[in-house]
């Protein structure tokens, strides 16, 4: 038998689980939430506030208003009341919703802390009671002014973190720039449902419910007198639904829509850094009503990059609602010189950033929220928070680069202006050979000293690569090997590097075909079955896309004057028709190449043919480019398509290749007469030489000669006594030589004496 529980809301305050449920963040960030609300209550009420620490578990809020009515402390604080609250009235001010006292008083209770309250000249201490009231008990009288609450928060340990929240809403509303809102709530601000909770929960007449909005005048006053009945006129929760959409169509008639430019700022000097600001309005429909709600908000973004970044420093951000901290699951990344924000409702990259500070306000008459905890939903925003994050990265990029030691000079100035000096440097004085990514780290400290950014090693390359072909190869620069060129018959595999490249010579009338295949994997299965030795045909591959190291290998074979044909093997997705591509065309570094490459494919609609497994992904706002000799229609599926050479079985994927193969003719290697003969004739005489010299030592009696001597080494073993110290002193005179070497020598020696 099941048993079913029923238990009140408020009982949810007093419990340090469920209060994180009601408050909307982890317990983590449970005192910095209870800091924050009772900071923006001061700040609302008093526009200033002091806060500090108390003692290890407890901190002071204090405020210069008027002081909180002591009537009110129980209520205020009890977590079982109703919800009270002037939030429902739209206004760009602190909070979203009436429960910020009540996480502040369910904490205290969770954690088995203390509150005591200071106000109109006395001071109280607060005790909770079980069936979720509070009791306040005179303890002390109290000389200030205003309202000072003390917090301890029991179990919990406050730092100077948990202070961080309550400090910035601080520095937000006494910013030097900042403006605050000075008009009424305005009634094109509420749908049809959010203007008749407002009246349901309001509790007064009409005519002082529409004091409380904008541009009411004595019109509009009679107008209701006129309407509702004025003797006495109703009490707002006293309407219906059509009744309070009739009176927002009243208040509306007479009013006229607030600019966004009017809700107010922080301003330029509320934080550090680049400074921007977007205004925008969005829509909340309504699902029950005639009305509509429609939303100004001001957007203001802050970014300051640190003054030291570098790939792993931290990017940190920090949103806010109507400059108060919003606890929301916002994230920040920063990777490869861009930084994503992401969570909440937003997805904003920014490329060309740096670690930093990354902040934004909104300031708005109403927030959508997700959550007990006021968590907001950015969604309706999000397109000008992006905008305007955009422009203030994009101010403070500019700002870098501009007061940057060297000034504005480009990138590719800079680097080919340093080459030389990054040569030398690299290379110890022209004394060792260096790699081309040791030369981009040698370049790397002049491009970041002067425009505040990291050179893309890409561009690095390419730049490389034209300077080259303007001025010839740089000497003693190397690329690492990326590929593996593989020799029928022969059987060896040579590493695809510049000093391998450079060293390479074909081998003679070994084949005439090269394949270029993109998944080097295939290898093993190709040699097994002799495919290679079968077609005459080489094998290359580079990891992906052709390298420089093998268009170098191309380039080689292709200036000899032996027939070749090349062949290139890819996958059917937008990268393997570039692979082919990039082989077919000239490179930047050897223009002019002497041969055509073939595509064997895999092409995608013979891909689809085959009836092999085909790959699915999300398609991307950045376009994959794709060869030129793709269709329109195979262009647009290999967007979010792909097909891997993988996705055949070994023998289907031999059977296929051998059929391309055929396909194109199967012409095995055979020289021309002239090599034809003059093979013929060097073989006759290797052999005969063989032959001969065998004959002659047999004759000479060369085994018992060659026996009576070996006989006669006894005589030199004694000699090998000091053989280490020979060899040791031989490796100290020469340290590039093997121990061999000084053994082989000492070896002749002996054999003088004998011979």
């Amino acid at each position: 038998m099941s048993i079913t529980f029923t238990r009140e809301d408020w009982k949810m305050f007093r419990n340090m689980e469920t209060l994180c449920q009601k408050a909307g963040v982890h317990r983590e960030y449970i005192p910095r939430l209870v800091v924050k609300e009772l900071v923006d209550n001061a700040l609302d009420i008093s526009g200033s506030c002091e806060l500090f620490k108390s003692n290890e578990n407890g901190f002071v809020v204090s405020d210069s208003g008027d002081g909180i009515n002591p009537d009110l402390i129980e209520t205020y604080f009890s977590i079982n009341r109703p919800m009270v609250s002037s939030k429902l009235l739209r206004l760009p001010s602190r909070g979203a919703l009436g429960n910020g006292l009540r996480v502040v008083t369910g904490a205290v209770i969770s954690t088995g802390g203390s509150l005591f309250i200071s106000t109109q000249g006395k001071t109280y201490a607060l005790t909770f009671n079980e069936d979720g009231t509070t009791r306040m008990q005179h303890i002390a009288d109290w000389q200030g002014t205003g309202t000072r609450i003390e917090v301890n928060l029991g179990s919990l340990q406050i730092t100077e973190q948990d202070l961080t929240w309550g400090k910035a809403a601080i520095r937000m509303a006494l910013a030097r720039d900042s403006k605050p809102f000075k008009v009424k709530t305005s009634p094109f601000w509420y749908t049809s449902e959010a203007f008749y909770e407002v009246c349901n929960a309001a509790q007064i007449d009409l005519i002082s419910l529409a004091a409380y909005f904008h541009k009411t005048d004595k019109n509009i006053l009679a107008l209701i007198e006129n309407t509702f009945g004025s003797s006495p006129v109703p009490l707002s929760n006293e309407l219906s639904f059509e009744q309070t959409e009739q009176l927002l169509d009243f208040l509306r008639s007479r009013d006229s829509r607030v600019k966004a430019n009017s809700l107010g700022q922080a301003g330029d000097f509320a934080h550090g850094g680049s400074y921007k600001k977007q205004t925008g309005t969005f829509t909340v429909r309504s699902s029950r009503g005639r009305h509509d709600a429609e939303i100004p908000f001001v957007a203001e973004a802050w970014v300051q990059y640190h003054d030291n970044e570098d790939e792993d420093s931290r990017s940190y951000l920090w949103n806010y609602v109507n400059s108060t901290v919003a606890a929301t699951d916002v994230r920040i990344s920063y990777s490869k010189k861009q930084v994503t924000i992401w969570s909440g409702g937003l997805y904003i990259e920014m490329k060309k950033s740096r670690p930093g500070i990354y902040r934004f306000n909104l300031i708005t008459p109403y927030m959508p929220i997700t959550s007990d905890g006021k968590a907001p939903d950015f969604r309706p925003m999000n397109d000008v928070i992006e905008k305007v994050m955009l422009a203030a990265n994009k101010e403070q990029y500019k700002y870098r680069v501009k007061t940057s030691n060297r000034g504005a000079k480009n990138e590719k100035e800079l680097i080919l202006n340093n080459l030389p000096a990054a040569i030398q440097k690299t290379s110890g004085n022209g004394t060792h050979i260096f790699s081309l990514r040791q030369l981009y780290y040698g370049i790397r400290p002049y491009v970041m000293e002067a425009l505040d950014k990291e050179p893309e090693y890409n561009y690095f390359c390419r730049l490389i690569s034209e300077y080259e072909n303007d001025y010839g190869e740089i000497q003693g620069m190397y690329r690492d090997p990326r590929g593996i060129l593989y020799h029928p018959h022969r059987e060896d595999e040579i590493p695809l590097g510049t000093i391998a490249v450079q060293n390479y010579a074909r081998p003679e009338w070994t084949f005439n075909k090269i394949i270029f295949i993109e998944k080097e994997g295939y290898f093993a299965s190709l040699k097994d079955v002799k495919f290679p030795e079968r077609y005459d045909c080489a094998l290359i591959t580079s990891k992906g896309f052709a390298n420089r190291a093998v268009k170098d290998v191309f380039d080689l074979l292709g200036e000899t004057d032996e027939e070749i044909t090349f062949f290139c093997v890819h996958d059917a997705d937008a990268a393997g028709t570039m692979i082919y591509e990039t082989l077919q065309h000239s490179t930047i570094s050897r223009p002019g190449r002497k041969f055509k490459v073939i595509n064997l494919g895999l092409d995608p609609e013979e891909a689809v043919d085959m009836g092999l497994q085909v790959e699915s992904f999300k398609r991307t706002n950045r376009h994959r480019p794709t060869a030129s000799y793709i269709n329109w229609e195979w262009k647009d599926w290999l967007q979010e398509k792909r097909v891997e050479l993988n996705a055949m079985t070994t023998p289907q994927f031999i059977q296929w290749l051998e059929s391309k193969m055929e396909e194109y003719g199967h012409k095995k290697v055979i020289p021309n007469d002239a090599v034809l003969q003059s093979k013929l004739q060097d073989e006759v005489e290797h052999i005969l030489r063989q032959r001969l010299a065998q004959k002659l030592l047999t004759e000479a009696g060369f085994e018992n000669r060659f026996e009576t001597a070996l006989g006669e080494l006894s005589e030199a073993v004694g000699e090998y006594s000091e053989l280490r110290n020979e060899v040791e002193e031989a490796l100290s005179i020469r340290q590039d030589r093997h121990w061999t070497a000084p053994i082989q020598n000492r070896a002749e020696d002996i054999v003088k004496k004998i011979c």
